[in-house]
């Protein structure tokens, strides 16, 4: 079965581009031909851009200014970030002809798979994405959600939902990412939806092997601190003096951590999403406020923290349908006793999870 995925597989995420990677990588070891489709959604793009006409059009004169200081700055790091995530697009991921409108969309497909990730998010997508939607002609083509999500489920209004109901009829099968979007669904929609895995956890450590980059420094914890919480650093600070290790943070660059007393801290200002997956296959111990960064941490068997945070509710509901909800503390916390994680117990509960997801693909690959 010809194969064709709708994601945000071009963002500078490296949870966005992991999980196509992987949702690319089942569908293939399952004998499908796979395509990641190459749309370029506008606002995606317009994050990569140097200056953002958004920011430039809402900004007074001096806040102008010193938001033009302030990227000029960053630029160095900011230029060696988009290369490599286009690196990894164009190396890791099988793309389509490009596409910059619905009606650019590729054909010939036998099923497009849409998402994983916030793809019918209107606050993220700047709307409802015709795109992500399936409002574009199927060619013959099945239509199947996996995983798909549309954020917060209580920011949409009553017109919002109306529009739901109307854009989803062009999917012949649903499942989404959380519970809480299949009960809302159902609720505004009357829909029935699957619940299903992010791609990240439907595959083992060894697909992921394949291309992470084993770092140069060694035992040290890594913080992923994609929301910049102050507290984050001196948590896995407190972490790591308690087991003689070293800080490798990625996600904050605040210049006072650079100072002797911090002489052990590392600050990694850019990454590729192969280098990401090396920071965590070998850290000591992983920290993060990230949901993509704690599930890359179970795949590949680590300990590991989740942070609280206003975001964390993903998170903490994996970690507690794993068994681990101890794994999930405030980043104000100290760290009086460490414990390694049972993997096996782990394992088998996420066995028993990913049979659903599997199920879900299995049934809508069918020829």
């Amino acid at each position: 079965m010809k194969i064709g995925i709708l994601t945000f597989h071009n963002a500078l995420n490296y949870g966005a581009v992991l999980q196509c990677y992987a949702l690319q990588h089942y569908l293939q070891e399952k004998g499908h031909d796979v395509e990641v489709i190459d749309y370029r959604a506008p606002f995606i793009e317009e994050q990569k851009k140097f200056l953002s006409k958004t920011e430039l059009r809402r900004r007074g004169f001096v806040a102008l200014v010193r938001y033009f200081i302030i990227r000029l700055l960053a630029w160095p790091a900011w230029r060696k970030t988009v290369h490599v995530f286009h690196q990894f697009m164009v190396s890791q991921l099988h793309l389509s002809p490009r596409a910059a409108t619905a009606v650019d969309i590729p054909t010939g497909y036998d099923c497009i798979f849409f998402g994983s990730d916030q793809i019918w998010s209107p606050k993220l997508c700047r709307g409802f994405n015709p795109v992500f939607w399936g409002q574009f002609e199927k060619h013959g083509a099945r239509f199947v959600s996996y995983a798909a999500s549309i954020g917060e489920t209580s920011e949409l209004d009553k017109p919002g939902w109306q529009q739901v109901q109307q854009r989803i009829k062009a999917f012949d099968a649903v499942s989404v990412r959380e519970k809480s979007l299949c009960q809302a669904l159902q609720e505004h929609c009357g829909l029935s939806a699957s619940v299903c895995l992010d791609p990240t956890l439907l595959v083992d450590a060894a697909v992921f092997d394949k291309i992470s980059v084993r770092p140069e420094e060694q035992d040290y914890v890594f913080l992923f601190n994609v929301i910049d919480d102050p507290a984050a650093s001196q948590f896995a600070r407190r972490l790591a003096n308690r087991l003689g290790s070293s800080v490798v943070i990625k996600g904050q660059a605040k210049p006072q951590l650079k100072s002797r007393r911090d002489k052990l801290v590392l600050l990694k200002e850019s990454m590729s999403p192969e280098e990401f997956l090396g920071y965590i296959k070998y850290a000591r111990c992983i920290v993060a406020n990230s949901f993509h960064a704690i599930a890359l941490s179970i795949v590949f068997q680590k300990d590991c923290y989740a942070l609280k945070s206003r975001r964390s509710g993903r998170v903490e509901g994996l970690l507690s349908s794993l068994g681990l909800a101890d794994r999930i503390v405030a980043a104000t916390e100290s760290v009086d006793k460490i414990s390694s994680i049972d993997y096996k117990a782990v394992g088998e509960c996420l066995a028993l999870m990913r049979q659903s997801s599997t199920q879900f693909i299995t049934c809508q690959t069918k020829k």
